[in-house]
C-alpha cells in the first residue's frame, strides 16, 4: 500500500457540538432550497411554454442546482450523524453481513459490471454494524462509480484476519487516483472530477475515514491514474473483546 491514513480523534463533546451546529445549519438551508426547487418545478409545469428557449434553459439549470444542493446538505447531515454515532459493539458474522448488504443494495448492477466478495463463513468479529456498513457501502459505491468509460466496473471485496486485525480490502479497475491527490480525496466535499463526469457529493471517503476512526482503525490507499484503486481498512479488535 502506498499510504496509510490514521483518522484524527476528536473529543466527544466537540463532536456533539459540531453535530448540533450542522443539524441547525442543514435545517436552515433545507427550507429555502425546497422553496426554490418547488417554485422552479411549478414554473416548469405551468409556464414553460411562456418562456423563451433561454429562459427554459435557465430554469432547468436552477432545478438541477437545487438537486445538487439538496444532495450536499443531506450528505453533510449524514456525516454529522456518523461523527457522533454512539459505538455499539456486537458480534458480526462477516460473511452473512456482507451477503445481506450486497443482495439488498447491489443486486442490479450496470450491464457488464461485476462485484465479487470473499469472506470466511466462520469469521465473526466484534464491531459496530452501522459503522461497518458505512465503510463497506461507501467503498463499494466509489468502486462502482469511478469506472472507465469503455470498461464496466470490476470490483472485488475481501475480508481477512492478519496479525489479530480485521482487514477489508476493496479493489477496482477504475480510473484510479493520481498519487498527488491521495490525501485530498479524504477531505469533505473534495471532488477531483466535474459533476458532468461523475455523480456524488464528494463525501464517500470522508465518511469511510470517520467510521474507521471511530473503530480505532487505519486506511491504506494504493492507486494511480488508469490503474485502478485498492483501499484496505485495518481494524483492531476492540478492548475487552477477547483474544
Amino acid at each position: 500500500m502506498d499510504k496509510i491514513f490514521h483518522p484524527i480523534a476528536m473529543d466527544r463533546k466537540e463532536l456533539s457540538d459540531m453535530h448540533l451546529q450542522i443539524r441547525r445549519m442543514c435545517h436552515d438551508l433545507n427550507a429555502p432550497i425546497r422553496a426554490i426547487h418547488g417554485f422552479a418545478e411549478i414554473l416548469q409545469r405551468r409556464e414553460a411554454d411562456q418562456l423563451s428557449e433561454r429562459g427554459n434553459m435557465y430554469l432547468q439549470r436552477m432545478v438541477a442546482a437545487t438537486h445538487t444542493m439538496e444532495q450536499i446538505v443531506s450528505r453533510l447531515h449524514q456525516y454529522a450523524r456518523l461523527a457522533t454515532h454512539p459505538l455499539k459493539l456486537k458480534p458480526v458474522s462477516v460473511a452473512q453481513f456482507t451477503e445481506e448488504i450486497i443482495s439488498v443494495h447491489y443486486r442490479h448492477l450496470p450491464v457488464g459490471a461485476s462485484l465479487q466478495w470473499q469472506a470466511d463463513q466462520s469469521l465473526v468479529w466484534p464491531s459496530d454494524p452501522v459503522l461497518l456498513e458505512t465503510i463497506l457501502r461507501e467503498l463499494a459505491e466509489n468502486a462502482l462509480l469511478y469506472t472507465k468509460a469503455e470498461a464496466p466496473a470490476q470490483v472485488n471485496i475481501a475480508w481477512s484476519i492478519e496479525q489479530g486485525r480485521l482487514l477489508l480490502t476493496v479493489r477496482d479497475e477504475g480510473i484510479g487516483i493520481d498519487p498527488e491527490y491521495h490525501q485530498r480525496v479524504f477531505d469533505l466535499f473534495e471532488r477531483l472530477h466535474g459533476r458532468d463526469q461523475f455523480a456524488g457529493a464528494g463525501t464517500g471517503l470522508t465518511m469511510v475515514l470517520k467510521a474507521v476512526g471511530l473503530l480505532g482503525g487505519t486506511i491504506a490507499l494504493a492507486s494511480a491514474v488508469d490503474l485502478g484503486t485498492t483501499v484496505q481498512i485495518s481494524l483492531p479488535k476492540p478492548d475487552g473483546a477477547g483474544a
